[in-house]
């Protein structure tokens, strides 16, 4: 068992001088929109390996040590498996199989998540370990006729200050996602950072502890934070709140 687990770290450790960190598979975009209605999505792959790259693509709920022939997900991957040369690209076919229960559910986003993992062919002969490298981005499945627009939802998100504990609150009533990059409070001429953004699902609200405040939150502040849109770009956004608060700030 240990044997096992020394070859298996030094192998990681000589991954990670031999290639690059930013993976020998390339998707051709950092998320995926699905629309409901849509028929299928194609989504691109490029090997930028040094040579032929052995490929296993599936779509998980959002557990990264599901194994991938579990996957329990409306959605099927063609192909699943597939041989790329070196410097060559193929394209993926996402189909989405909605179930009774979906399509009676309430009108929101669902996210999954999208794998593509890479393996590098070695001869049967060989006592070489095989390395494996694995990207994983955001698939949104969007229903048809949702309220609102994707790029208006963070007009909505509602934020308080806690007044008796330095928590951030933020409640998002739309029937998007959300993805927050960064999050700034500036109180007394200080920054608060979060050390952890968190993706704010569909009529949710998530708690944000901010690094370096332990007393409670008094006077006004100003918040900066960033999303991404649904190309992946990065969008600035800037709010004025007061504190302690009892009732919900939005933009």
């Amino acid at each position: 068992m240990f044997n096992r687990w020394l070859r298996t770290v030094f192998g990681l450790a000589l991954a990670a001088q031999m290639w690059p960190a930013h993976g020998e598979i390339v998707i051709d975009r950092t998320r995926i929109i699905y629309p409901a209605a849509a028929r299928e999505v194609t989504v691109n792959l490029r090997n930028e390996a040094d040579g032929p790259r052995l490929v296993q693509v599936w779509i998980d709920r959002g557990d990264p040590e599901a194994l991938p022939e579990l996957s329990d997900v409306p959605f099927t991957v063609s192909p699943p498996i597939l041989r790329l040369e070196a410097g060559t690209a193929q394209g993926l076919r996402l189909a989405y199989h909605p179930a009774e229960e979906q399509a009676n559910a309430r009108p929101q986003e669902s996210v999954y998540w999208l794998n593509v993992r890479g393996i590098r062919p070695t001869a049967r002969t060989s006592n070489q370990l095989q390395f494996v490298f694995r990207t994983r981005i955001k698939l949104f499945l969007r229903p048809e006729a949702l309220a609102g627009r994707e790029v208006d939802a963070v007009q909505t998100l509602r934020w308080r200050l806690g007044g008796d504990s330095p928590v951030l609150r933020v409640h998002n009533p739309s029937a998007f996602h959300v993805t927050l990059s960064s999050v700034v409070l500036t109180l007394e001429g200080v920054e608060y950072p979060s050390e952890d953004p968190p993706m704010l699902l569909p009529r949710t609200t998530a708690n944000l502890m901010l690094k370096g405040r332990s007393a409670p939150w008094q006077g006004s502040a100003t918040l900066r934070f960033t999303t991404l849109d649904d190309h992946g770009v990065t969008r600035e956004h800037s709010v004025s709140l007061a504190g302690p608060v009892t009732e919900d700030v939005a933009i």
